[in-house]
């Protein structure tokens, strides 16, 4: 379940906006974080369960998870050491809980939670810690530039080179790159791609994306004779990935 996004027919996504996966069974809790997080321009994906959230997890990526302590089916801290051994690539965690006793949080950040919140949430206070945690992992933050293999592309001027020259792309095809060069060899989901492209949650088809990441492919050479390889896995997304350089 993700939260609703007005219309837009560009991309808004910047380096800040991130994408956040809301474990919380209780409505009363989910929304208001929810509505503040996406007023701020993040992403939030939400499930209520543990069951559900461990399945999301499996299939997308996100920088950033909020977890509650006590569900009906599990415990966050049950999903945090089931990240920590499954996810190739775990992401913070911070606790959103109404556990407030000392050794509670203690234990929860000797196993390796980002943070701690305890409910009931302050508006400010929850995006000042989303805003710090963003700005210790956000590798594009501290850089610019990402160039991958033959591929250069400058953040500050939206300029994307290939093998030295200037490639030309429309703004979802930039956008959808720079996540794809962001994150090579992780798988990427549909919904992430359309996410970085459209600046919203997905609404359309997954042939959209497919559609923009043939383009891709095609524009910037993203094939294994050029040093690429560009993966669909069925029914979850692409993988990118450099794989040397092209022979000859």
């Amino acid at each position: 379940m993700t939260s609703p996004h007005d219309p837009m027919t560009e991309p808004t996504m910047t380096t800040s906006a991130l994408r956040i996966a809301l474990l919380e069974d209780l409505p009363e809790f989910a929304e208001p974080m929810i509505g503040w997080l996406t007023a701020a321009g993040h992403r939030c994906h939400w499930q209520a369960s543990t069951a559900g959230f461990m399945r999301m997890l499996s299939r997308e990526s996100f920088d950033l998870v909020l977890l509650d302590w006590q569900l009906p089916d599990g415990s966050g801290d049950e999903v945090l050491r089931w990240m920590q051994r499954t996810l190739d690539h775990a992401p913070p965690a911070v606790f959103v809980t109404s556990r407030a006793d000392e050794t509670d949080i203690a234990h929860i950040l000797d196993l390796g939670a980002e943070d701690y919140l305890v409910k009931p949430v302050r508006q400010f206070e929850l995006l000042a810690r989303v805003r710090a945690i963003a700005r210790r992992h956000s590798a594009a933050a501290a850089s610019p530039v990402i160039e991958v293999g033959n591929l250069r592309i400058d953040t500050a001027s939206r300029s994307v080179q290939r093998d030295g020259q200037a490639a030309e792309l429309g703004p979802k095809e930039y956008a959808m790159l720079v996540l794809m060069l962001s994150n090579v060899d992780r798988l990427l989901s549909r919904e992430q791609l359309y996410e970085a492209g459209w600046g919203r949650a997905m609404t359309g088809t997954t042939r959209t994306v497919d559609t923009h990441v043939s383009q891709l492919r095609t524009r910037l050479g993203l094939t294994m004779p050029h040093g690429w390889r560009l993966s669909s896995i069925y029914q979850r997304g692409y993988r990118l990935e450099w794989v040397g350089t092209a022979p000859g």
